[in-house]
């Protein structure tokens, strides 16, 4: 482990920890799963304050899993050229042969949405109106 992990907070640790696992490179989600009690907000900003430490994290992954793990750069580079159609799909044609295709609207959207998520830039808000009546009964008092 690297001497910045070591100055970590413990939230900041689970965030990253998050952020690189269950959270699926979602950092609202890795900021909710840590504790965070603004997840819209602060996970972004961890996302910029912890960078360095989640590049080193992924890169120590990927040593671990002698796997190819992509950063979040590329995550994002890969989102946009879906979302901007640049990549084609391989489809069979009616004449039985592979042809390339442009991906398809739907597929155009979720990519979208996706980059979206992962940059916390949607927020579920609720509005509640109404009333809200309490009584306080303090119960039977009779003077004896």
């Amino acid at each position: 482990m690297s001497s910045i992990t070591h100055k970590l907070t413990q939230k900041q640790q689970r965030f990253v920890d998050a952020y690189c696992s269950v959270s699926e490179f979602n950092a609202t989600d890795a900021a909710r799963r840590a504790g965070y009690k603004h997840p819209n907000k602060q996970g972004p900003e961890n996302l910029v304050k912890l960078g360095t430490v989640i590049a080193q994290r992924m890169e120590a992954l990927q040593k671990k899993t002698g796997s190819s793990i992509m950063n979040q750069q590329e995550v994002a580079e890969r989102l946009s050229k879906f979302a901007d159609g640049s990549i084609k799909v391989q489809q069979l044609a009616n004449n039985g042969k592979l042809v390339d295709a442009p991906i398809s609207p739907k597929d155009q959207l979720k990519a979208l949405e996706l980059l979206g998520k992962s940059y916390g830039m949607f927020v579920d808000k609720k509005e509640i109106n109404g009333n809200l009546d309490i009584e306080i009964g303090v119960g039977d008092y009779d003077e004896d």
